[in-house]
């Protein structure tokens, strides 16, 4: 039978028959399905596995049901299928199954591909937002699209077949029959605009073009019509219109200088009036500018940066422009491409970052000076984590910065320091945002050093505490040197003191001399007249008062040198009056021998603070000076004023001499340790280096000296004038 009907499809059917194996799913086709199908290579269509890939997802499963089903009686499908070109054929298929065979007759359906076209585009149409329709040659519309339905408020059904009498109002009728007639007798197209009002009361600006449908053979058959709501497009042209208004008027009031800067040519179209102040010209005046009258780069390389900034390869640029005055300021560009009249130009904001600039500068100073000072540095958050640190502190301490760096600062604790004592840091810190004092710390290898450390406080505008920043010196070998400049002093101290020493013992021998003499003379009286036997109660009783007498006053100025002598370093409260009182009993004895005056005047007997005899000693080293100075000068006026004033809280005591003074240019010398106008075999040059210490350490006071002119009995005199200030009555914790 399967024969029989093969041959009867065959003979019978122009068509593609094929031959369906239903065990194997193995096809045989009896026309060439790849001619019919435009494949120009064969491929492997008798597998119905391979099939089903060329055919539409959608009909897949109507042929797998084919193949399933069991069914005797004549079947029909339709399937798509794809050809060589990528397009869905469509196929009506008739088949006959019986056993496990089907045999059928494929034949292709240019109707239906031609609805499924038309089907495509009354879809395409329907999803435009544009009013589309067309009429016949009576202008009876033949078709439109959703949206003109929508216009028009009907089903695609009322309007088809029907014209614009029946649809709009006569005077829009007469409107369009009248557009119609032209474009249908001119074959011209015809485009309107025109206010309409939709169903919904919408009303909007159509932009409506006409144009006649023409065959192969020119002639018309009918008329196309494409109407586009153009409210929005009138609407945004507007709103371009505006918006360059207020380009226009933002331009000008910008405050920032803006260059509009032709690329090409290097000319500048537009400035700003911002633009026009800073750089000193008018409008005119920019206008007529070339870019290479303002940047100071040459020609090729302002090409080379506008050129950059045009094609938005760099938008940020510092140069230095040059003013109408000359001068030249440092400035950061930001530039970029825009449309400017169908051209490319550059839109150019200027800044004037002078200041910036200096700043920059004052801080790439500031961070030379941060890392190259002596002084190490370190700066904390306020809980002591360590920011920053610079070399010297990694000198000092040992510690490179990536090994302190968020770390607290307490790594460099020595456990020198009690507990209170870093409260009373901190609290110091809090109250005054300054702490500054003598702390001991160690190094990374564990090495204790005394440092002078000083904290700071940094805030913020608002007065807002944010860092710390501490600046420390290490002074172990300051301290090494302070211990043995105070062992230098204190043996130039006793140097000083032995140098005065003979000074001392002259001043004794002449004071002793008189009441040696007495108590001679008695003892050698009271002798003779015992020998005699002439000595009676009242001879005894007056030589023994002139031996007791005079051997009272040898006590009392033993005490006197005795206690001169002692190395007291006890400060106690005495009175200005009895300093000099005892420096007067020291030296009056050399000064009669010198045949030198004393003048003594206390303003006011003012108490002050500090060691007796360290004072009495630099008095003692100014009288033996003026002593000298005179011996040397042989003149007849010879005299030594010692007075006192007071100047604020302190007492000045002045010594006064008309021995001549000194030259000007040694004057400031005298002062120093070892320096000395007498010959080596006078002095040592080391009293008055030590009375400056002793005054200004011990008595935190303050030692000058300068010549003076005295007029005396009309003669004038030059001498030499030493003032010692002292505070007045001095704390006893000092």
């Amino acid at each position: 039978m399967d024969n029989n009907l093969l041959d009867f499809f065959m003979k019978t059917s122009s068509d593609l028959v094929y031959e369906i194996n239903v065990e194997d799913q193995t096809i045989n086709w009896y026309r060439d399905i790849h001619t019919i199908l435009n494949y120009k290579q064969k491929i492997n269509l008798n597998n119905f596995e391979n099939l089903s890939k060329l055919l539409h997802k959608n009909d897949i499963k109507k042929l797998y049901n084919k193949l399933t089903t069991p069914n005797q009686e004549q079947n029909q499908i339709s399937f798509r299928i794809k050809d060589a070109l990528g397009n869905y054929q469509t196929w009506n298929d008739t088949y006959i199954r019986y056993e496990n065979k089907i045999i059928g007759i494929c034949k292709y359906d240019s109707k239906i591909i031609l609805q499924e076209q038309e089907e495509k585009t009354e879809n395409i149409l329907d999803s435009t937002t544009d009013l589309i329709f067309y009429k016949d040659l009576d202008l009876n519309y033949m078709g439109c699209n959703e949206s003109f339905c929508n216009f028009v408020g009907l089903d695609k059904k009322d309007i088809l077949g029907k014209n614009d009498y029946e649809l709009f109002g006569e005077k829009h009728a007469n409107k369009f029959r009248q557009m119609d007639n032209i474009i249908l007798e001119k074959k011209v197209s015809n485009t309107n605009k025109e206010w309409v009002t939709y169903p919904n009361l919408d009303k909007v600006l159509l932009l409506t073009q006409k144009s006649p449908l023409i065959n192969k053979n020119n002639e018309i058959y009918g008329l196309l019509g494409i109407s586009r709501d153009i409210t929005k497009e009138i609407d945004y042209k507007n709103e371009i219109k505006e918006s360059k208004k207020r380009y226009k008027k933002l331009f000008q009031a910008n405050k920032i200088p803006v260059l509009l800067v032709c690329p090409d040519s290097g000319d500048i179209i537009k400035a700003n009036k911002a633009a026009q102040k800073f750089y000193g010209y008018t409008s005119s005046e920019i206008k007529k500018l070339h870019i290479t009258q303002i940047n100071t780069l040459s020609s090729q390389e302002i090409q080379k940066e506008m050129m950059l900034a045009k094609n938005e390869e760099r938008d940020c640029f510092n140069f230095k422009h040059k003013i109408k005055s000359g001068k030249l300021i440092d400035v950061e560009v930001y530039a970029g491409p825009i449309k400017f009249k169908n051209k490319k130009i550059l839109y150019s904001l200027v800044f004037d970052i002078t200041k910036r600039k200096q700043a920059e500068k004052k801080l790439k100073q500031a961070h030379t000076i941060y890392q190259n000072t002596k002084e190490g540095i370190f700066i904390t958050d306020l809980n002591g984590k360590i920011l920053s640190v610079n070399k010297a502190f990694e000198q000092i301490t040992g510690y490179q910065e990536s090994e302190v760096i968020d770390k607290n600062s307490n790594l460099l604790k020595s456990d020198t320091h009690s507990k209170k004592f870093y409260s009373r840091l901190w609290k110091t810190l809090a109250e005054k945002g300054l702490w500054e004092g003598e702390i001991i710390n160690k190094t990374k290898a564990g090495k204790i050093f005394p440092q002078w450390l000083t904290i700071n406080t940094v805030y913020d505008e608002s007065h807002q505490a944010v860092n710390y920043i501490a600046v420390f010196t290490d002074f172990t070998k300051l301290k090494e040197q302070e211990q043995l400049l105070r062992e230098k002093d204190q043996i130039m101290f006793q140097q000083s003191k032995m140098a005065s020493m003979g000074e001392m013992l002259r001043n004794i021998a002449h004071q002793w001399r008189q009441p040696l003499s007495v108590i001679t003379s008695s003892a050698t009286g009271l002798k003779l007249k015992k020998e005699f036997g002439i000595l009676n109660d009242e001879d005894f009783s007056e030589f023994a008062d002139g031996i007791l007498k005079s051997t009272n006053y040898l006590s009392e100025t033993i005490e006197d040198f005795s206690n001169y002598f002692k190395n007291s370093k006890n400060k106690e409260y005495f009175f200005i009056s009895e300093i000099l009182d005892k420096t007067t009993q020291l030296s009056k004895a050399t000064l009669k021998n010198s045949d030198i005056k004393i003048e003594i005047d206390v303003e006011n007997n003012y108490e002050i603070y500090g060691i007796k005899n360290e004072l009495i000693q630099i008095l003692l080293n100014l009288i033996n000076n003026t002593k000298d100075a005179y011996n040397n000068k042989q003149q007849e006026v010879q005299y030594l004023k010692i007075y006192t004033k007071k100047y604020m809280n302190n007492v000045v005591i002045f010594v006064r001499d008309i021995a001549g003074g000194i030259p000007e240019n040694i004057l400031t010398k005298v002062f120093e340790p070892y320096f000395t106008t007498k010959h080596q075999s006078q002095g040592t040059g080391i009293g008055l280096y030590m009375s400056k210490q002793i005054v200004e350490e011990r008595l935190k006071g303050a030692i000058d000296a300068y010549n003076i002119e005295e007029k005396i009995n009309d003669e004038k005199y030059k001498g030499m004038e030493f003032k010692i200030t002292i505070p007045i009555s001095q704390s006893k914790t000092e």
